[in-house]
């Protein structure tokens, strides 16, 4: 009786939480709708344009791109921004846009940098993937400079703005992605470049809003970056670990399946890219909301969030998980053409039911990542970890694409089973 009043509780307050922030959640909503929407007209032009091998190629480097950049330079600069802000005066602010922005182009161009000169290695000796490393080296400045400046726009409250560079994005997308069908440059290479074109241009909006900008003093600075990097090694494993069981199973299937099984679950995951890109929403509306609020907080309070937001989070997920089992094929069928995918209503179910999964430990986390504390959940990622490297090489042997994203299942429940274990004997003591 306790635990349902409890739920009915966190329901109650989770719907009172959603209408309070009803403007920023729209446009949140409006601002990941450009950007999935965009990702998933590209992902489906290059699912028709392309052979199936060159797709599972561009695949698996748009999953290492999401590698660097989700992972690694989101988890160091972005993840704990909100409670690294909120430490220091707001009028100090425009001195941390400035020195966010100049640290983390600087981390990614260097790392762009060490991806073209692997990609002109590639080229020079001959390897037919050099093309493709080169535009990923050059992808990935571009989106984290667009990233940095969606953050900070969410992070001011300034969401027309995170929508004018998603929108900019979008447009640029589309016409890039347009020249290079009538030009005839329908290759992995090519694509990739579209992103890096149309996300340069998207992050070039923050030239028009420099005066919220000020050189950084030193000490401000080396302080903010110093909070942000203590934190950031724990967003890095925290994120390295989720990417694992679920982007970075498209290199892993490539290699113990074959390159279409890395299209196939890059369909696959491209079908619950918009509850994806939901959940983000509300992670990057509510992140800073939550940590000013949680700031001098209880634990009561911080525990209370966590059952608001997986309550959440979790109804919404399942829902669209149920709609996409019923419509899902028929859905693929009208977009894609000449391709085989080995995409069925099970291996479908079996991913709705890992992205719901997902949603609720989302959710639980929420609060710690807005108090800067995300090593409380690195036990559960690490358990999740656990499950799906004992699963996926039989299943995928077993059931190929079903088996592995059953995998992904597994490791979804373990994580949720162990991070409410955890906060359950939190609570107690």
């Amino acid at each position: 009786m306790a635990a349902q009043t409890r739920v009915a509780c966190a329901a109650r307050g989770a719907l009172g939480r959603l209408r309070r922030a009803g403007g920023n959640v729209a446009l949140g909503l409006i601002d990941q709708a450009l950007l999935s929407g965009s990702a998933f007209v590209l992902t489906i032009v290059l699912a028709n344009v392309l052979d199936i091998n060159s797709f599972g190629q561009f695949s698996i480097a748009w999953s290492f791109s999401i590698l660097i950049e989700a992972v690694f330079l989101r988890g160091l600069f972005d993840d704990g921004l909100p409670a690294t802000a909120h430490r220091i005066p707001k009028s100090l602010w425009p001195q941390l846009r400035l020195g966010l922005y100049l640290s983390s182009l600087l981390v990614s161009a260097v790392l762009g940098l060490l991806l073209v000169v692997a990609g002109l290695v590639i080229g020079a000796v001959g390897g037919a993937a050099g093309g493709l490393v080169i535009a990923t080296g050059l992808a990935i400045p571009a989106v984290r400079l667009q990233s940095m400046f969606r953050r900070i726009c969410y992070l001011d409250g300034r969401l027309p703005r995170a929508v004018a560079s998603s929108l900019t994005y979008c447009v640029a997308l589309v016409v890039s992605a347009g020249l290079m069908i009538a030009l005839k440059l329908t290759g992995a290479a090519a694509a990739m470049a579209c992103i890096a074109i149309s996300a340069a241009l998207a992050g070039s909006l923050l030239l028009a809003h420099t005066i919220d900008l000020a050189w950084p003093q030193t000490r401000i600075f080396r302080g903010s970056l110093r909070r942000l990097f203590r934190n950031g090694r724990w967003f890095v494993a925290t994120s390295l670990t989720y990417w694992i069981g679920s982007i970075g199973l498209i290199p892993v299937c490539g290699f113990l399946i074959g390159l279409d099984a890395s299209a196939s679950l890059r369909i696959l995951l491209l079908v619950f890219a918009p509850l994806s890109q939901f959940c983000a929403t509300m992670f990057s509306v509510r992140l800073p909301e939550i940590a000013a609020e949680l700031r001098a907080g209880r634990r009561s309070a911080v525990a209370a969030a966590a059952r608001e937001n997986a309550v959440l989070l979790g109804s919404i997920a399942l829902a669209y998980g149920a709609m996409v089992v019923l419509l899902g094929q028929r859905m693929l069928a009208l977009v894609i053409h000449g391709q085989s995918y080995e995409i069925g209503t099970g291996s479908i179910a079996l991913m709705g039911t890992a992205m719901a999964l997902d949603a609720v430990w989302l959710g639980l986390a929420l609060p710690l990542f807005a108090t800067g504390r995300p090593q409380r959940f690195m036990l559960s990622r690490i358990a999740g970890l656990v499950a799906l490297c004992g699963v996926l090489p039989l299943a995928a042997e077993a059931w190929q694409v079903v088996g592995a994203v059953a995998a992904m299942v597994a490791s979804s429940a373990a994580s949720v089973i162990v991070v409410v274990l955890t906060n359950s004997v939190r609570e107690k003591t």
